[in-house]
């Protein structure tokens, strides 16, 4: 698998895979004295990326408490959710991240972003040596042009489509229990007592 990490115009960060990752990522770490990042996942395992990050970087990580992270297979997103960032060496990035609110629709924010990536750079490679692969893993796709793979993109979809507004009131009918109907009782006349 190879992993690299790309930005947006505006800083939004992501990592892409050319492969699914196996196992659900918790978040990343990122250690700003070597510039090397490391996955880490639910069950305590992590992924060690073997290509520091340039320094260049860190201002825009700094100012992300989510980075994207997803895989491209054949033209295809196969994979995209958010996780949070950590800095190895800041203790107050916590407080930053527990203000932090979740992406509520994570298929279209990762498709947002992936379709602007713009810059970017190799984080992780499995052969190091092999020239050829250290261009950028999407390859001669163009971003813009990316489509979730099938069992994505019924989710996709669901997160697209537009959610029915609770409606006001409106003007009760007659006969379907919302009033508007005559009294059994006849009103009081006046010369009545």
């Amino acid at each position: 698998m190879d992993i690299d990490l790309l930005f947006t115009e505006k800083g939004q960060a992501g990592l892409i895979c050319s492969e699914n990752l196996l196992k659900k990522a918790l978040g990343l770490l990122l250690d700003t004295q070597t510039g090397l990042a490391t996955i880490e996942y639910n069950d305590g395992d992590f992924l060690e990326m073997n290509i520091p990050v340039e320094s260049e970087y860190f201002a825009a990580l700094d100012l992300t408490t989510q980075i994207h992270l997803g895989a491209v297979k054949d033209g295809h997103i196969a994979q995209a959710y958010q996780i949070p960032i950590m800095f190895l060496d800041d203790p107050y990035r916590a407080e930053a991240l527990g203000a932090a609110r979740q992406v509520s629709n994570p298929l279209q924010a990762f498709e947002y972003f992936v379709k602007r990536c713009v810059k970017g750079q190799p984080v992780y490679r499995d052969d190091l040596g092999d020239e050829d692969k250290m261009g950028c893993i999407l390859g001669d796709a163009v971003p813009s042009s990316l489509q979730f793979a099938p069992h994505l993109e019924r989710r996709h979809a669901l997160e697209a489509k537009p959610q029915a507004a609770p409606s006001a009131p409106g003007p009760s009918t007659p006969g379907l229990g919302g009033g508007g109907g005559g009294s059994t009782v006849p009103p009081k006349r006046s010369d009545d007592n």
